[in-house]
C-alpha cells in the first residue's frame, strides 16, 4: 500500500511544481520583453515539458527519499503544523533557487522582478502538497 501512497504522491508532485514554475513564469517571466531570456512566450509547450520532466526526477531524488524517511516518524495530530511547514520551507527554497537560476541579476533589477512572488508561489504550492501527502499519511496509519 505505501508503494501506491508513493506513486500517486508523485503525480501530485508533477503537477504542482509545475504549475508553481508556471505561475511564476507567468507572473514574473512575462514582464521579460527581450530576446536573450527563453521563457514561456519563446518556448511555449517545450518549456512546460522540459520543467515536467525535471519534477520528475526532483522527485525521485530529493522528495522521494524525505517522504519515506517522513512516513518513519510516528506522527499525530500535533505534528501537523511542523510536517506542513517543513514542506513548506523546502518548496519555498526552491522557488528561491529556482528564481535565481531563471533570471539573471540584469532582468531582475531592469524589469523590476520579485523573488517574493516565487517564495509565495513555491510557498503555497508545499503546503498544499505536504497536506495532501498527511492527508494520505493519515489514511495509510488508519488501515494498519
Amino acid at each position: 500500500m505505501r508503494v501506491v501512497r508513493y506513486l500517486a504522491m508523485w503525480f501530485v508532485f508533477l503537477i504542482l511544481f509545475t504549475g508553481a514554475f508556471i505561475s511564476l513564469e507567468l507572473m514574473e517571466g512575462y514582464k521579460i520583453r527581450t530576446t536573450e531570456y527563453y521563457g514561456l512566450l519563446n518556448l511555449g509547450f517545450t518549456l512546460v515539458a522540459v520543467v515536467f520532466l525535471a519534477a520528475a526526477i526532483i522527485y525521485m531524488i530529493i522528495m522521494f527519499p524525505l517522504a519515506w524517511l517522513l512516513g518513519f516518524v510516528p506522527w499525530n495530530r500535533r505534528w501537523f503544523i511542523v510536517y506542513i511547514l517543513l514542506y513548506a520551507a523546502l518548496w519555498a527554497a526552491a522557488g528561491i533557487w529556482l528564481f535565481h537560476e531563471l533570471y539573471q541579476p540584469d532582468f531582475v533589477l531592469h524589469y523590476n522582478l520579485h523573488v517574493s512572488s516565487a517564495v509565495w508561489m513555491f510557498g503555497v504550492m508545499g503546503l498544499l502538497y505536504g497536506w495532501i501527502e498527511w492527508i494520505m499519511l493519515e489514511r495509510v496509519v488508519r488501515r494498519t
